[in-house]
């Protein structure tokens, strides 16, 4: 939680109660439809169940107090898990935010007969979670299949900007949940929904600034292979103040009310942050501050001092691990201590390219997993929770996180790869898209030869900027180990080839990648026709895409091609009976395409193929096409090439080119 509270200026007139409340369910109180419950009917496998959840909010002055209750119906024994029950809270160094009132018990119902077991105070633990955050951790007692655990809390959050909002689904099947709040007359907020139920639900009320919002019969939240974070697509709702009534006086004393509207653009937005002090400090250092340690940019051009400034910075400064996107140290703070968060250390590399008069400006970033698959085109805070820097050298744009030395100069961490960002820029602030194209993937050349009792492979394998850096640590692993190569990246067989040697290299320093000359062999029986597979790296091995269909848009991270190639020598007493048919095939997006090509010269076969993903993000209206191209892929890899011995009265028709 970024922002505390915002000072507003206004006469209460009077106080409603903290807490009035629905009646839907209340705590202690169960039916013979929540006992008798035993299969959600659309999802049977389901292990556990959220009976119904609530939410009821009213403030009192700038207070939001709330009063949540959930309850959970066991199903199977791997449900059991459910009683474990953390509770997360933000309290700051102000009191921010408290929670209170919790009440928890199970409930079981045995021989017809209901029995309750209440928690007590000394069952539930206080625990710090740093950076200002709290969590209550409780267990309920008793739970076995069939059983109920209920509980309930409350909460006050004096953060009046960002409300804490509510998410809808769970991690199992909820069949009601309710999210009910009441705002004053001098706060308007504006709300920000995502999921499909949550966007299109009617959420007015004909109580005067109430809202209601009542989902039913919600899927649990299963991840799918190749997804950005399940927390993107979640149904949810988030609230943000939109602007605030007040009172003032005029010269003549007439009592006014006026209205003040919160970030009207997103250069109010890019404003509330800049002219900050701390914040202002990077951007616009005082001579006093402007610490720079000196580089060497004598003779270098605008790109290469670029990156040797960003090679300082994420060489000398030290991650604290807080990734907030305000600073709360100046920058002659940051450069004397050399340590800072995410926002500190990235303006901080901003200071310094402006220094020398590189164009270098602040982007905040939703990362995957903070909750929002796709930003909302008006200045809504919450939505962000990264800064990193973006720098125009050129004619080319490079987005720059100096919080990690692993990470070469214009690239990002994966979590970092998303559509857009908000560029705070003097007078012309918004959003904007965020394209990293790279040459990333694959160049796999082999030679194989054949001979009377073995396979020999000779293989060159040149791994290229993001699938090098996003797995650095795996090709670190294999340069201390045969084995892991052998495990981790070559197709698991009954007779697999052996590695004998292998040598990694890094690329020169305009790539980032490195080589990969492994030599492999494998024994075969002599005197039988032979089986040879041509491409050994497989990426697609085994498919990912094996469910019928998807709900939520494939993300690889970042476009990619891969290329094969095998040179094959058809050994002497041999001749090639059999080989895989050329396949070629593209989605209708264009998004991704495979070709697959064998060529027989004479005693040579040449194998080739191209796997080449255009758009990293695929629909999920285009699953379909992409699960029967990659089903097409890995067969078509699997197929052999099938060399049959010569008989010494018979010729054998090669095949033709």
């Amino acid at each position: 939680m970024v922002f505390s509270r915002i000072l507003v200026s206004f006469i209460i007139l009077a106080l409603s109660p903290l807490f009035l409340f629905s009646q839907e369910m209340r705590f202690g109180k169960y039916n013979d439809f929540e006992f008798n419950f035993n299969e959600v009917s659309f999802d049977p496998e389901a292990d556990a169940v959220v009976l119904q959840e609530s939410c009821y909010n009213l403030f009192s002055g700038i207070v939001l107090g709330s009063k949540i209750h959930r309850r959970i119906k066991i199903l199977k024994e791997s449900g059991k898990e459910q009683a474990d029950v953390t509770l997360r809270y933000f309290k700051g160094d102000d009191n921010i935010q408290d929670l209170f009132k919790i009440k928890a018990q199970t409930i079981n119902l045995i021989n017809g007969e209901i029995q309750i077991e209440k928690l007590s105070k000394g069952d539930f633990y206080e625990v710090d979670a740093g950076d200002g955050w709290k969590e209550i951790r409780f267990t309920f007692p008793g739970v076995q299949i069939g059983s109920i655990i209920d509980f309930s809390y409350e909460k006050t959050d004096k953060s009046i900007v960002s409300l804490e909002g509510w998410v809808f689904q769970n991690e199992i099947p909820t069949l009601k949940s309710i999210y009910d709040i009441t705002f004053p007359s001098f706060l308007r907020y504006k709300n920000l929904t995502q999921g499909l139920k949550t966007i299109t639900h009617n959420y007015q009320t004909k109580t005067k600034g109430n809202y209601r919002w009542e989902l039913e019969n919600l899927n649990a939240f299963k991840t799918e292979p190749y997804m950005a974070h399940y927390k993107d697509y979640l149904e949810k709702i988030d609230f943000q103040l939109d602007g605030y009534e007040f009172r003032e006086m005029d010269g003549y004393g007439t009592d006014l009310n006026k209205y003040e509207q919160l970030f009207q653009s997103w250069q109010d937005l890019a404003e509330y942050f800049t002219n900050r002090t701390e914040f202002k400090s990077y951007l616009e250092p005082k001579k006093k501050q402007a610490e720079i340690t000196h580089i060497n940019s004598n003779e270098l051009d605008t790109l290469q001092l670029a990156n040797n400034i960003y090679k300082h910075v994420t060489s000398q400064y030290k991650f604290s691990g807080l990734s907030s996107i305000v600073p709360t140290k100046k920058l002659n703070e940051t450069i004397s201590s050399k340590n800072g968060s995410r926002a500190e250390i990235n303006l901080s590399l901003i200071a310094h390219l402006r220094h020398y008069g590189i164009l270098a400006y602040p982007l905040l970033i939703s990362s995957k997993g903070n909750g929002r698959s796709n930003l909302v085109p008006f200045p809504f805070i919450d939505q962000f929770n990264h800064l990193i820097a973006v720098s125009l050298i050129g004619n080319k744009v490079y987005y720059l996180d100096a919080t990690n030395s692993d990470i070469p100069f214009g690239f990002l961490p994966s979590d970092f790869l998303v559509y857009q960002g908000f560029l705070m820029i003097e007078e012309n602030s918004g959003l904007m898209d965020i394209k990293i194209p790279h040459s990333s993937g694959y160049n796999v050349f082999s030679n194989l030869e054949l001979g009377k009792n073995s396979i020999k492979r000779e293989s060159t394998i040149k791994v290229m900027d993001f699938d090098y850096i996003l797995n650095s640590g795996l090709f670190t692993e294999i340069n201390e180990s045969n084995d892991v190569f052998q495990t981790k990246l070559l197709p698991k067989s009954d007779n697999p080839e052996v590695i004998q040697t292998i040598s990694i290299t890094e690329n020169d320093k305009k790539e980032n990648g490195l080589l990969i000359n492994y030599t492999a062999t494998k024994e075969l029986d002599s005197g039988k026709n032979l089986y040879i597979t041509p491409f050994q790296l497989l990426r697609w091995e085994p498919n990912p895409f094996v469910r019928a269909s998807r709900v939520f848009p494939v993300d690889f991270n970042y476009i990619f091609t891969d290329r094969y190639a095998t040179k094959i020598e058809i050994p002497e007493g041999y001749v090639l009976d059999d080989f895989p048919e050329n396949a070629s095939m593209t989605l209708p997006s264009g998004a991704v395409s495979f070709n697959f090509n064998v060529n027989v010269m004479k005693n040579t076969a040449i194998v080739n193929s191209i796997i080449s993903v255009k758009n990293h993000i695929i629909d999920a209206n285009e699953y379909p096409d992409l699960k029967y191209l990659m089903d097409i892929i890995s067969s078509k890899f699997k197929e052999p090439m099938v060399f049959i011995k010569k008989s010494n009265n018979t010729e054998i028709d090669k095949p033709s080119e």
